[in-house]
């Protein structure tokens, strides 16, 4: 099997970047480093900029620690958790010093809380110095590649809210930082373009004593909203932000009775709803992204499959009121051009290409958080009503006459292919033509909702017609096939044949797929890579696909998977398009927001016993 020549494949990584990340709707913290606690990067979505606004420093935030003259030196000893599977913290242990950090971005508000806390366990009396260093180095917008803006800093001390503040401007402001701390650290000044800055306190530790240092940051589209947010934070206080985040964090983590499983789903699901959504900075408005990490190679944009297929399930797990909000909101600014490959954050094309998986997402999506919720209203709302009909309309102008079945210019790798009648994304089309009949039998259009039952019946008997062929393991599911009758066998685990039993197109235990899963699995699939977290990939991602494990999560009824998604070390615990098939280590995609979210919703699907997409509901 040869790749297609105009494939396009991702940039291949022999270590595991060694940050992980966090934040919440507003700010994106994507960067913080593993070895020594710092933070490089700080994110905000922009809708006018349609991307990712990042501020990058050298580092933005470092902690330092001497003791009796002594600068600490971390040296990548710091041991990480999470708190409420979010809140990174870390500590380290050097002799009688004991250093515990935590870094979170409070729920709701427009900043960052970086808290820090010294103790000295035994000995004798220490000098110790505590604080905080940093400067903000450039502005960048993060789009798929990360570039530099050109532009100026201003700022300085502001006498009103006793801020430091950073502003940076294009000819306008368009990202300004306001930095305060708690008392009685003092902060120092040392650069305003770059804007660099020093904050510390001395103190001569007794054993049993301890020493905090808590700095604030502020985020705003300007000076002003910056140096009043620093401010804001500060009056808030560290205490009650961090109850108010782990109080939110804890009511919506979903329960596990095996500690390490629990870990796995929830870091994932909270990583996937603040890093696959957000609301923009300049406009307030909400918009669904890849990924709004640096890291991930295709960040900043919108995939309809990705969003409304991947990250959305797991949205409504962790709070279906923002889901609702998402649908109201975005299904309508992207569906002009919602099968499109890519689009930018305000819904104009980006990377065009049409796909038929893309067209399709969106009505599984609002099927779906119609079934968890029961919220029937939504439906009756102008633009979720008139969208339905537009969704479908835009499936429909690709169906092939001949066959029956329907077109896709690109495939879920979003890689063209010369068989464009792909079995997986007529199944999803299948799936999408039940889900539209039963939304609208319940708006009342019963004559409508007839029709694409009818319309789903005849596309069921056309991919039986044409879909199934000699393969290998006997009669199998072709992966797609063209309007001459050729065909290929083929695995993309982004859109992979497994998932014909979990959309409930065919039993688990028809001949027929079975010899299509074992196929998948099998020497004879020149993508398959075997090896103790090994998989079928594909030829986008030449390594097993984490798409893998969550469809088999959904469809492998061994117990083994659990196994596997336990121990497979991933991207520091986070989903990633693909791994190595010996050591289960990121290969490519890290910081896939939107895949973390269809792993963390398949693993909670598993643990309740889901093994088909039409069953429900699950929160």
């Amino acid at each position: 099997m040869s790749a297609h020549p105009l494939i396009t494949r991702p940039p291949v990584l022999e270590e595991p970047p060694p940050f992980l990340p966090t934040g919440n709707l507003w700010i994106s913290l994507p960067l913080i480093d593993r070895r020594d606690g710092s933070l490089w990067r700080l994110g905000v979505l922009h809708e006018h900029l349609n991307g990712l606004l990042e501020a990058e420093g050298d580092p933005l935030i470092r902690p330092f620690l001497t003791v009796d003259g002594q600068a600490v030196d971390w040296g990548g000893r710091l041991e990480w958790s999470r708190e409420g599977f979010w809140i990174p913290t870390w500590r380290f242990r050097a002799e009688d010093v004991e250093v515990e950090g935590r870094l979170w971005a409070p729920i709701a508000e427009r900043g960052l809380v970086y808290q820090v806390r010294v103790t000295l366990r035994s000995g004798s009396p220490r000098q110790v110095i505590l604080g905080f260093e940093g400067r903000w180095m450039k502005a960048l917008l993060s789009r798929f590649a990360s570039r530099p803006l050109p532009g100026t800093w201003s700022g300085g001390r502001d006498p009103w809210t006793g801020s430091g503040v950073a502003e940076f401007q294009a000819g306008l402001p368009l990202l300004a930082l306001g930095w305060q701390v708690e008392a009685p650290l003092s902060l120092e000044i040392t650069s305003e373009q770059p804007f660099a800055y020093r904050c510390f306190q001395t103190r001569d530790l007794h054993p049993g004593e301890n020493l905090e240092a808590v700095l604030y940051v502020a985020v705003a589209p300007d000076g002003d909203g910056a140096r009043t947010g620093g401010l804001h934070l500060r009056r808030r206080g560290a205490t009650a932000l961090l109850r108010e985040t782990r109080r939110w964090l804890e009511s919506r983590a979903l329960p596990l009775e095996d500690p390490e499983l629990a870990a796995r789903l929830n870091e994932n699901l909270f990583f996937a709803y603040f890093f696959s959504q957000g609301d923009c900075m300049d406009t307030g408005a909400p918009v669904m992204v890849t990924s709004r990490s640096p890291l991930y190679y295709v960040s900043g944009a919108f995939w309809s499959r990705d969003a409304f297929l991947w990250s959305f399930p797991a949205i409504v797990l962790v709070d279906a009121e923002r889901a609702r909000q998402l649908l109201r909101r975005c299904l309508p600014r992207y569906l002009p051009h919602i099968a499109d490959h890519a689009l930018y954050l305000n819904g104009v094309p980006l990377y065009p290409g049409f796909e038929l998986d893309q067209a399709a997402a969106p009505l599984l999506a609002l099927w779906r958080y119609v079934r968890d919720t029961g919220d029937v209203n939504l439906l009756r709302e102008p633009a979720i009503a008139e969208a339905i009909p537009l969704l479908l309309q835009e499936i429909t102008a690709h169906r092939d006459p001949e066959t029956g079945l329907y077109e896709t210019f690109l495939l879920p790798t979003d890689d063209p292919t010369d068989y464009p009648l792909v079995i997986y994304d007529n199944v999803l089309v299948w799936a999408a033509f039940r889900a539209a009949a039963d939304l609208l039998r319940r708006q009342g259009a019963e004559v409508e909702a007839a029709r694409w039952e009818a319309e789903a019946e005849q596309l069921a008997e056309a991919i039986r017609r044409h879909g199934i062929v000699e393969g290998p393991e006997g009669p199998m599911w072709a992966w797609a096939r063209d309007r001459q009758g050729r065909w290929e066998l083929r695995e993309e685990p982004p859109g992979s044949l497994r998932l014909l039993a979990y959309y409930g197109f065919c039993d688990p235990e028809d001949p027929i797929y079975r010899n299509t899963v074992r196929w998948l699995a099998s020497p004879a699939n020149p993508y398959f890579f075997p090896g103790p977290f090994g998989g079928p990939g594909s030829p986008h991602f030449p390594f097993p696909g984490v798409f893998d494990l969550a469809n088999r999560l959904l469809t492998d009824p061994d117990p083994g998977i659990l196994e596997v998604v336990r121990r497979a070390p991933l991207d520091g615990g986070l989903a990633c398009e693909s791994i190595d098939p010996q050591t289960g280590i990121v290969r490519t995609g890290a910081a896939m927001a939107s895949l973390a979210g269809f792993l963390a919703w398949a693993l909670w699907a598993r643990q309740r016993g889901h093994r088909r997409f039409f069953e429900g509901p699950l929160r």
